[in-house]
């Protein structure tokens, strides 16, 4: 073997090393709803564990199986957050000289690190309880965000909901159109697990903000396009479940108004029941109610991360100035 044979040998080696190593170094991105705390097992096994237990890993209010709102991993401080990659979240919880507050976004991971150090347990214990709501909020704001990224790789059509309700909304191309009417459409897509759904309909404005009951509104609302949604036997329309009084709150979609109800849904004389998230939007403009809902069929126990996919595609929606 000559030199220059040698020195080409020699180069090719070291290209492919450095490309694994930098294919190496690439963060793995998550799984969604995880995250991690690095935290001493001293800490963890005690009150400030509980404390995060309790503020982290609580039931989901509206699933028809308990599930925690994050799934938790936790390491050892020692390991160093700096090794801990494998999570878009990160909370770093200890003992320190002062106590501290501190957020932390990187965009190269890319993931948010929350650190909270507190001279004693009881001052990391009340730094958890301030900054817990805050923190959910950017955890689930980034998890809706990554979703979203993954859904714009591959798109449904948007020329037909474009056409029918003047809205741009980022459907994965998963989803087919079960059922088109005037001012209504059912897109359905299936898993291994069970089914996700997505329904867009559009009410005049008066029907929703008539009276002061309007969460028992959107119940008839609901109830009244759910003949659509049947079960194999007749009469077996889906209606919202009875069992627990849904879940209300008002927020912003684009820039309107927004009625925010989840619960459970159920079809009537038959055993399927499951989730939905139902958002009914104030479209002053078109004097329109424009509701976007999402819901799932998952007996195994997934519904947790479907509504949150769900509510990914919901939040994507644009509406067209009229």
């Amino acid at each position: 073997m000559n030199k220059t044979h040698f020195l080409c040998l020699i180069l090719s080696c070291l290209f492919v090393s450095c490309f694994k190593n930098e294919k190496q170094s690439q963060p793995v991105s998550g799984k969604t709803n995880t995250i991690s705390v690095i935290i001493d097992d001293q800490l963890w096994y005690g009150e400030v564990g509980d404390t995060i237990r309790n503020k982290f890993a609580s039931p989901v209010w509206g699933l028809t199986q308990e599930e925690p709102l994050f799934t938790i991993n936790q390491y050892p401080a020692k390991l160093l957050e700096g090794f801990v990659t494998d999570s878009r979240s990160i909370i770093v919880v200890k003992k320190a000289a002062a106590d501290k507050f501190e957020i932390k976004h990187s965009e190269t991971l890319p993931h948010n690190t929350f650190r909270i150090y507190g001279k004693s347990v009881e001052d990391i214990i009340c730094s958890i309880e301030l900054n817990s709501a805050q923190i959910i909020k950017m955890i689930r704001d980034a998890e809706i965000q990554k979703i979203q990224q993954d859904n714009s790789k591959s798109l449904l059509n948007p020329a037909v909901i474009k056409n029918k309700f003047h809205i741009n909304l980022q459907i994965p191309s998963g989803y087919e159109y079960m059922l088109h009417k005037k001012n209504f459409m059912w897109l359905k897509k299936e898993i291994i697990s069970g089914n996700t759904s997505l329904l867009i309909y559009q009410i005049p404005i008066r029907r929703l903000t008539k009276g002061s009951d309007i969460v028992g509104n959107i119940v008839r609302m609901r109830d009244s396009v759910g003949r659509y949604i049947k079960g194999r036997e007749p009469d077996t329309p889906m209606i919202t479940g009875e069992a627990y009084a849904p879940y209300f709150s008002t927020t912003i979609l684009d820039r309107k108004k927004t009625y925010e109800t989840k619960g459970t849904w159920e079809l009537k004389n038959d055993f399927m029941t499951g989730p939905f998230i139902n958002y009914a939007i104030i479209d002053e403009a078109s004097r329109r109610i424009l509701v976007i809902e999402g819901f799932c069929y998952s007996p195994s126990n997934q519904e947790r991360d479907l509504m949150l996919e769900l509510e990914a595609i919901i939040k994507s929606v644009k509406i067209d100035k009229r």
